[in-house]
């Protein structure tokens, strides 16, 4: 059913201002809004609307090709802009936050992933401090006269004993080190931390 004029030129002006780019009249009479009107029903619309300053009208050779006066479509006021720019801009900054923060904890786990981890340097600990005794009780029996051995077995010995506390000395401060920095986030006190583990204080 044929609609009337002023029907025909409100539902130009609407599917214009909906699709808000620029149409033929061939092109109009594809939508299915629009079919049903008729080419001349259409043609005069879009005629009236040009007159009317609501529709602009640019020739493209023998083509005619028509669209909605800007200031007719609905844009974002200046506030909202504001607002938007405002949004983009926090959005922006926590993004930036987040993509530090990430990259500081894979630093962190990398730095981790390349040590022991707590139960391994307990056991090391336990092997180096019986090493430790170990050699202690030697030298206490050496010094005693209760074993005899030669200077080089002695200075061999003596030289072990001292490359294993050095070894003691490194592993303890690096298994300190790894509890200082559990600690900044552990809830617990120190002490709680090293029950926890297993590891028995000097």
């Amino acid at each position: 059913m044929a609609k009337d004029g002023k029907d025909t030129n409100a539902a130009v002006l609407q599917y214009l201002v909906m699709q808000n780019r620029p149409f033929a009249l061939n092109d109009l009479l594809l939508s299915a809004q629009l079919k049903e009107c008729g080419k001349t029903a259409v043609q005069k619309a879009l005629d009236q609307l040009v007159v009317a300053g609501k529709v602009k009208e640019k020739n493209y050779g023998k083509q005619k090709v028509y669209v909605v006066d800007q200031d007719l479509v609905s844009s974002p006021n200046d506030p909202d802009l504001v607002q938007m720019d405002s949004k983009i801009a926090e959005l922006t900054r926590q993004i930036a936050e987040d993509q530090g923060v990430i990259k500081q904890a894979e630093s962190e786990l990398k730095t981790l992933n390349s040590t022991l981890s707590i139960e391994e340097l307990s056991a090391q600990l336990e092997m180096l401090q019986a090493e430790n005794e170990k050699m202690e009780s030697k030298l206490k029996d050496l010094s005693q006269m209760k074993v005899k051995l030669s200077a080089s077995d002695f200075k061999k010995v003596n030289a072990t004993k001292e490359k294993a506390a050095s070894e003691l000395r490194k592993r303890k401060r690096i298994c300190v080190d790894m509890l200082d920095q559990i600690l900044e986030s552990y809830p617990k006190g120190k002490k709680a931390l090293l029950e926890e583990v297993g590891v028995e204080p000097d």
